[in-house]
Order: structure tokens, then C-alpha cells, then sequence
């Protein structure tokens, strides 16, 4: 018997889509530290920008272990995936520093790139959560009110929390490779009981 022969390849090793579901979850325990950060400062501007710019650098580093182990699908280019990051970090940057958005543009940016980043994963669930992210995170900045932004952050973090149980139970399900010299084991038995036509 060679090497490897009849070893299963799980979704875990081979880039898969399902091994997002970490950095999803990741990024619903960003809005529920959103939504204590809503009531704690209770309207601070600058606190909750502050808040969701230095959460979403840490959770790039705390998720890139996890990604280097577990490869995500990697559907687009190299380059796309960089743009992409870099593009988030300063628009939650830049979207935390305006006014108007109560310190809530980050919230907005956040949920567009999830959904961007599911297109570029294709996982539909991805862009469901990022542009229902995205929505959520508009209805608060319109409402301007933390108790909305608390409810609103929950809800958010409830919907990225739903994603990510998705994402891991995709992976579960996935199809398993059978043993390369031939059909399973059942399937030769069954087909020695009939007669070649």
C-alpha cells in the first residue's frame, strides 16, 4: 500500500470556503464587544470608531494563524484578497473619523467587505451577513441612538454568529474522497450480487 492511499483529505487541510467560519465568528465577537462599546461610552464618537478600527486589526492577527492552517478557498487573486483587507482597514478608519456616522461608518465598512469577500470566497452566506451587516450598521448610524446601536450591534453579531455555525457545518458536510483503487467497500458488495448485462 503507497502512502497516503486511502487517506481522507478533510476540508480543514485543502482550501475550502467553509474554513472562514473562524474569522466570521471572529467578526460577530467584534459586534458584540460593539455593542458593550455602544453602551459603555454612551454616544462617544470617537471611542467607538476608535473601538472598531484597533478590533479589526486585531482580528486580522488573530485570525491569520487560523487561515495559514486552514486555507480559505482562495477563488480570486492574490492581489484582490490584499486590496480588499486594505481597503477595509481605511474605510473603517476613514468611516470611523466622520461625524455624521456617530462612530459608526466602521460598522458599515466592515459589513461590505464581508459581503465582498464572499464574493470573492463564493460563499453566499458570507454575503448575506455582510451586506445584512451592512444595513444594520446603516439603521444605526440613521437612528443615532445607543440603545438602537446596542439592539442593532446584538442582532448583528446574532446574524455573523448564524453565518459562521453555517460556513462549519458546510464543512462537515462536504463529500469525503473514497479509497483511489476503486468503489467503496459497499458498493462492490452490492454489485457482485447482480449478473454483468
Amino acid at each position: 500500500m503507497t502512502a497516503g492511499a486511502g487517506m481522507v483529505q478533510r476540508p480543514g487541510i485543502a482550501g475550502h470556503v467553509s474554513n472562514n467560519w473562524v474569522p466570521v465568528a471572529a467578526i460577530g465577537v467584534l459586534f458584540l464587544g460593539g455593542a458593550v462599546a455602544a453602551v459603555v461610552v454612551d454616544g462617544d464618537t470617537g471611542r467607538i470608531a476608535a473601538y472598531f478600527v484597533v478590533s479589526t486589526l486585531v482580528l486580522v492577527l488573530v485570525t491569520a494563524p487560523w487561515l495559514v492552517r486552514h486555507p480559505p478557498a482562495i477563488s480570486a487573486r492574490t492581489g484582490a484578497y490584499l486590496v480588499l483587507a486594505v481597503v477595509v482597514e481605511l474605510g473603517a478608519l476613514l468611516g470611523g473619523a466622520v461625524a455624521a456616522f456617530h462612530g459608526l461608518g466602521a460598522w458599515v465598512v466592515l459589513g461590505i467587505g464581508l459581503a465582498v469577500y464572499g464574493l470573492l470566497e463564493r460563499g453566499r452566506v458570507m454575503v448575506t451577513a455582510g451586506v445584512a451587516t451592512a444595513l444594520l450598521g446603516l439603521a444605526s448610524i440613521v437612528a443615532g441612538r445607543s440603545w438602537v446601536t446596542l439592539v442593532l450591534a446584538l442582532s448583528t453579531a446574532a446574524l455573523i454568529g448564524f453565518a459562521a455555525w453555517r460556513l462549519r457545518e458546510t464543512g462537515r458536510q462536504q463529500p469525503t474522497d473514497g479509497p483511489r483503487d476503486g468503489p467503496p467497500a459497499a458498493a462492490r458488495k452490492r454489485a457482485a450480487g447482480f449478473p454483468p448485462a
